[in-house]
């Protein structure tokens, strides 16, 4: 340490005077006891900044730092990172326990304002207490304090983006533990997510949100969502979100679905107007336990892409409204039977099949001429004659409760295909 003192050493730099070192190391024992009980007495401390270090530790904590300050001013040199690291050690061993560093740099600042009162005190009626000489003795002091709080503060940002890292990945672990069903027990995960501090429900249902542009805003907007307690937010990819709703029944579920357009609404206004970005959500039904989430993870992820095609202007759908369209979906020939059989004639008119399903969906979604033609931007003759000519090829009566039921079941299986 002596080598490393003489080889650190600035020449020209101004020496404090020895006698005023000399009486600071006389009082240095009382001195860092004064300063440990200023600590102790001043620092607040509560539960969002962590347990208080003990008072044996302050006091070595402040004692240490003194022989710092009296080691660097004998010498007129600049504290090594060793000499630095021994006297932060009390402030980043708490700072990497604490969830905020301030009252740890309110700490060194304490100590730094009494040694510099004690110090003031022993010397003003000192013959050598000259202005230079405090203005030395004062760039010494808060130096040495700046030194110590931008090592405790670097240290503690280090500390803390690995602890946060490490949250991260057993959070990530956890949450995927859910949606796939490969935890041991429920109790097990229960003890997994109160070591992580993060309270989980006994049920969930999931909600899966997919979007197509403003993926670089979904991180933080979904951090911005209104969600009720013990709910859990992941995005699963740069396009995913995945929301668990705490729920204990299928009627705890119903809000579940408003995710979606909260999400909807939080990205317009971070891509600045509606438009820019475009949500489809998908949400599973109820199954009791943790053990039920998986089950209604995937019909969400089913709900999601079903909705895609046979409801593409929906925002959210349940996964008990695409059911039906999922069971015949197993089975593509049975889809393309019906298809044919319910629209072939229609879909067999090569020259003007398009224009025609166009106007049966809107003849259908709207159920009025005037509403369809409006839609379609086109006079309600040019509709009318393009529905004489569906009822021709079909030879049905579009107005019959069945026979539209018939054709829009026709339309959306076409669009699985």
């Amino acid at each position: 340490m002596a080598e490393l003192a003489t080889e650190s050493k600035q020449p020209g730099q101004p020496l404090m005077p020895a006698a005023m070192l000399d009486e600071l190391e006389r009082r240095r024992a009382g001195l860092a006891r004064h300063m440990a009980r200023a600590v102790v007495t001043l620092v607040r401390w509560d539960d969002s900044t962590g347990r208080p270090p003990r008072r044996e530790a302050i006091a070595r904590a402040c004692a240490a730092g003194l022989d710092l300050f009296l080691a660097t001013a004998r010498e007129a040199r600049p504290a090594t990172q060793r000499e630095l690291r021994e006297v932060a050690q009390l402030g980043i061993l708490q700072a990497r326990g604490s969830q905020s560093v301030e009252p740890v740099l309110a700490a060194y600042r304490i100590a730094a304002r009494v040694a510099w009162d004690a110090i003031m005190r022993a010397w003003r009626d000192h013959p050598q207490a000259t202005p230079e000489a405090m203005v030395i003795t004062a760039n010494y002091v808060f130096s040495a304090l700046d030194q110590v709080a931008a090592e405790v503060t670097r240290t503690y940002l280090q500390a803390r983006e690995q602890h946060l890292a490490r949250g991260t990945r057993a959070r990530t672990r956890l949450f995927h533990g859910l949606v796939s069903d490969t935890f041991d027990s429920e109790l097990a995960l229960q003890k997994q997510a109160l070591a992580l501090n993060l309270p989980i429900a006994g049920g969930y249902v999931a909600v899966v949100c997919k979007v197509d542009r403003g993926a670089d805003a979904l991180p933080e907007v979904a951090g911005q969502l209104d969600l009720p307690p013990r709910a859990l937010a992941h995005t699963t990819d740069p396009v995913t979100l995945v929301v668990l709703w705490p729920a204990d029944s299928a009627a705890a579920a119903g809000p579940a679905a408003e995710v979606v357009g909260q999400l909807q609404e939080a990205l317009d206004v971070r891509l600045g107007g509606a438009g820019r970005s475009r949500v489809r959500g998908g949400v599973g039904s109820f199954h009791g336990g943790l053990r039920g989430v998986s089950r209604s993870y995937l019909e969400a992820l089913q709900a999601v892409e079903a909705g895609r095609k046979v409801r593409p202007e929906e925002l959210a759908l349940h996964h008990d409204e695409v059911a039906p369209y999922l069971v015949l979906a197993q089975n593509p020939l049975t889809i393309e039977r019906y298809v044919d059989h319910v629209l072939g004639p229609l879909l067999a008119d090569e020259r003007g099949h398009d224009v025609l399903l166009q106007t049966l969906e809107a003849y259908l979604a709207r159920a009025s001429v005037k509403e369809a033609a409006a839609d379609l931007h086109l006079h309600r003759h040019t509709v009318l004659y393009r529905l004489g000519k569906i009822k021709e090829l079909l030879g049905s009566d579009l107005d019959a409760p069945a026979t539209r039921h018939r054709l829009q079941l026709a339309l959306d299986l076409r669009r699985l295909l």
